[in-house]
């Protein structure tokens, strides 16, 4: 299970050797947002299957191998939206596929092609029809900057368990930064700097086995 936003709340405050009195709880939220988004991205970077670029004047995007008969394509976290999805074609031009939902599939499961659609379900991009070859670097998508904020104490943050607590200690580290506690701070700044390197360790291997195991159900339209 998830943390809630509500134990991260007192999570940071426990770091923080504080109480709500002093650390208001609008002013934890708001840190735990920075560093919900930061922890995302890091999520993004580390993982070795997409090739990640932040993006300036357009929205970030990440990048794979096309593979043949390849349906569902693992991705990192469900915290950013999927904006767009394009696949490079075979005259090296980017096509934009059609999002659509399962119930609107009309292609059987082993019909091949140029890929022209596809829906999200998890943490996949499922695209119709199959591709009829390997192409490198030519499945890309165009996801949003931002993650969705956390609002209410009951929210969990959309990325696994075991680094949700790098939200709480970037919100500590602000709360050190801001009283000019040196040595509290580069102790937060450390633990943050050894998360990160744990999230580029996880998610540089999770996907190097990763098969696809989703199979939508087969439906007629004769």
């Amino acid at each position: 299970m998830s943390y809630t936003v509500a134990e991260l709340k007192l999570d940071a405050l426990f770091l923080s050797n504080t109480v709500t009195g002093q650390y208001k709880p609008a002013d934890v939220l708001r840190n735990l947002n920075h560093y919900y988004d930061e922890a995302v991205l890091e999520i993004w970077k580390a993982d070795n299957s997409w090739k990640f670029d932040k993006g300036h004047d357009t929205l970030p995007t990440a990048t794979t191998d096309l593979k043949e008969d390849q349906r569902d394509y693992q991705i990192p976290s469900t915290a950013r939206k999927i904006e767009k999805v394009e696949i490079l074609d075979k005259n090296d031009n980017w096509q934009t596929l059609t999002p659509i939902v399962p119930q609107d599939v009309q292609v059987s499961d082993d019909e091949t092609g140029t890929p022209k659609s596809y829906f999200v379900k998890g943490r996949s991009v499922f695209i119709y029809p199959l591709s009829d070859e390997d192409r490198d670097q030519a499945l890309r998508i165009h996801i949003s900057r931002s993650v969705d904020l956390l609002t209410d104490d009951t929210d969990e943050p959309k990325i696994d368990r075991e680094f949700q607590r790098y939200l709480s200690i970037g919100a500590a580290l602000d709360w050190y930064f801001s009283k000019g506690n040196v040595s509290k701070s580069r102790e937060m700044e450390r633990k943050l700097e050894g998360m990160k390197q744990t999230i580029k360790q996880f998610y540089s291997t999770r996907n190097e086995d990763y098969k696809a195991t989703f199979k939508p159900k087969r439906q007629s339209y004769l």
